[in-house]
């Protein structure tokens, strides 16, 4: 079973850092050679799209995973129904953005646009489902396989589409296109390997499906409106161009994020081990790894808030100069989230989440309701600062609840790294001069040789935070 664990955990790491790449480099290209205005309008239409493409998935494929991992003979019966209820959820979903294209700002190829990304976020709740089919009978490799292929083609053909065709429109052709061929392949290893499924229609089971979908797809929905309504504001209440400058922001710290998650994602298991089999352990552990984020992100907001400019004008230029004051912003929002995701994940380890769902519809209002108040007046910086006051809130409410059943010890990790950081940013500022990779790389050793001489940190606890140090 470890061994199981242990490679389909490598499988997944590899295929999600294929597609953190990938995504990276066509994000790239589509700022850098289509330009702000261009940039805007994808990022635009697709925060729409998202809001509508909630309801694609609402917590199935997490239902479905659950049980058949339970009972594998479920396989049939859950495919039959669940896909028979996306098709309609599926065309539901596509007529309301056919029609909320006619009530948005027009734009070259608007309307197309949202209807193939409308038709990729289906096709991929398509794919959530039969990838929980993998997952539950732990076959990681299928995914990473699948997975692997459409990120090689969508990069291929996402070049060429923003590249040399230079096209928003064909780029979201390529990402639909891209989906069904993913679909195929899925839809071929499932019903050669794990069941000859069909299409069905059973009422109670319908149900049955509501009931247990229901928190799951509604932290779904606060987390979606949270990461996208700001673009839609935004993009309602400003000129196009400025969603393209937070896009930008935002591409560039959501890769963070990403990276983040993998590794909070890879911890996991072992929290919800360790509170089932001993609290004491589980809290070590839980305060080890928030040591170990206390050091990444204030080392990740010092290097983002002196050397943000020079990142944006070396590799996307002067034309995106009013991307360098909302990176700034949202480098201190994304620096939370280190925090944040891992309490968060801590409740999911405990049985807890539920507790959340408070907190997280009370961030999505204030996130919702800040946006409305600086978007007209501060435009980009507005929404990257209404991310900031959002990432406050459910950081203090989620640790002020988890603190009451454990010792956490968060402010205490905070101190040194503070300090360093602070030291990191005065050298990295008065070498501004320099070249901003250069200056970044100091900034980076000045922060780690204070936290060693602080003995704040040592190689073991490196290793160990990084396994590997063999236990």
């Amino acid at each position: 079973m470890i061994n199981k664990i242990r490679n389909n955990t490598i499988w997944l790491l590899f295929s999600q850092g294929i597609s953190i790449i990938v995504s990276l480099l066509l994000s790239l290209i589509l700022a850098r050679h289509l330009g702000p205005r261009d940039n805007g309008i994808y990022n635009y239409a697709n925060s729409i799209v998202g809001i509508f493409a909630i309801f694609v998935d609402f917590g199935m494929s997490t239902v479905l995973i659950r049980d058949i991992a339970r009972n594998t003979n479920l396989v049939k019966k859950y495919l039959d129904n669940l896909i028979s209820l996306k098709i309609i959820i599926g065309l539901i979903i596509l007529t309301l953005i056919f029609i909320s294209s006619f009530f948005v700002k027009k734009y070259d190829n608007m309307s197309y646009i949202m209807i193939f990304l409308g038709l990729y976020n289906i096709l991929s709740g398509f794919y959530l489902l039969f990838t929980g089919v993998f997952r539950s009978h732990n076959k990681m490799i299928y995914e990473s396989f699948n997975t692997v292929i459409i990120k090689i083609l969508l990069l291929i053909f996402g070049i060429i589409a923003l590249y040399y065709y230079r096209s928003i429109l064909i780029y979201s052709e390529v990402l639909f296109a891209t989906m069904f061929i993913g679909i195929i392949i899925s839809i071929f290893i499932i019903r050669k390997y794990f069941s000859k499924f069909s299409f069905s229609i059973n009422k109670e089971f319908w149900i049955y499906m509501l009931k247990e979908i229901w928190p799951y797809g509604l932290s779904s929905i606060i987390v979606t409106v949270y990461f996208t309504i700001d673009q839609v504001i935004l993009g309602s209440l400003k000129p196009i161009t400025q969603v393209g400058y937070y896009a930008l922001a935002r591409s560039a710290t959501g890769v963070v994020t990403s990276v983040i998650g993998i590794l909070i994602g890879v911890l996991f298991p072992s929290l919800s081990f360790l509170y089932k089999k001993n609290i004491s352990e589980f809290t070590d552990l839980l305060n080890n790894a928030i040591k170990f984020m206390c050091i990444l992100l204030i080392i990740f907001v010092a290097e983002m808030l002196i050397n943000s400019k020079g990142y944006v004008l070396t590799i996307f230029g002067n034309k995106y100069y009013n991307s360098i004051l909302p990176l700034q912003i949202l480098s201190v929002a994304t620096g939370l989230i280190f925090i944040n995701a891992l309490i968060g994940n801590a409740f999911g380890a405990i049985d807890r989440q539920k507790d959340l769902l408070w907190g997280l519809f009370f961030s999505m209002l204030i996130n919702v309701i800040l946006n409305f108040i600086l978007i007209p007046y501060y435009g980009a910086s507005g929404a990257a600062s209404a991310s900031i006051f959002t990432e406050l809130f459910i950081g203090s409410y989620s640790y002020i609840i988890l603190k009451r059943g454990f010792e956490l010890k968060l402010f205490k990790y905070l101190k040194f790294p503070i300090l360093a950081g602070l030291l990191s940013m005065i050298i990295m500022y008065l070498l501004s001069s320099m070249n901003v990779y250069l200056i970044s790389i100091i900034g980076l050793l000045v922060y780690f040789i204070v936290l060693i001489i602080a003995k704040d940190i040592s190689i073991e606890f490196i290793k160990e935070n990084l396994n590997l140090k063999k236990k």
